[in-house]
């Protein structure tokens, strides 16, 4: 099973698990404290599942276009909008790492857990770059590097990254033209490894796009 066929296999109770909706409350309180959010921002989440993190900063936002590559989460994020606290708001079948750029351009992009999924992570840096307007946010979370893999030890053939080293992200967004690059602490997952119960650390990485 890939991981969009095990995304799609849980897409319609991934809000029933308490632990990710409190942990998608826990980031957006992370990010209020970095990112100037503002209640004119137009944001975009990447690999955003069901829109847990977008659906937590709405309070902060005017819209936000939540897209992922799994199906059965663009479905499940599209009933979750459907109403009339997300008026503007939409979900999007949409792949980030592959498929053409979109017209629009965004205030914020933003992705919880999504990016140690995805092949060429600097690449998909460069693309988040060209979707923002000048002076635009990029806030991307995501695990600090576990070098003996065992974050995703139990999942069959996972072929991402496990996790990411803080100076790398860092050269990433600078390669990628962004300016005031921080690494903030964003928590941690807890994960059961070999029956015991571990804390895997996340990282919140921001900069701005840079004004002509």
């Amino acid at each position: 099973m890939n991981d969009t066929e095990r995304f799609n296999e849980h897409a319609a109770t991934w809000d029933d698990d308490r632990g990710n909706v409190d942990r998608a409350n826990a980031v957006a309180a992370v990010v209020r404290t970095v990112v100037p959010v503002r209640a004119d921002m137009r944001a975009l989440e990447i690999g955003g599942g069901t829109g847990l993190l977008a659906r937590a900063l709405a309070d902060d936002l005017a819209t936000v276009t939540v897209t992922d590559v799994a199906p059965g989460m663009v479905e499940a994020a599209g009933r979750a909008l459907d109403n009339p606290r997300y008026d503007g708001w939409d979900a999007r079948l949409y792949d980030i790492e592959h498929d053409p750029l979109p017209d629009e351009r965004f205030d914020l992009v933003l992705g919880l857990l999504t990016l140690h999924h995805m092949g060429d992570v600097p690449a998909v840096v460069r693309r988040c770059a060209e979707l923002l307007r000048p002076g635009g946010w990029i806030a991307l979370i995501d695990l600090d590097h576990d070098p003996n893999g065992d974050f995703h030890a139990s999942v069959h053939d996972f072929h991402g990254h496990d996790g990411f080293t803080r100076d790398s992200v860092r050269r990433w967004l600078g390669d990628a033209g962004f300016a005031g690059v921080t690494m903030t602490d964003a928590g941690t997952v807890t994960k059961e490894v070999d029956s015991t119960e571990r804390d895997f650390p996340m990282f919140l990485a921001t900069a701005q796009a840079p004004n002509p």
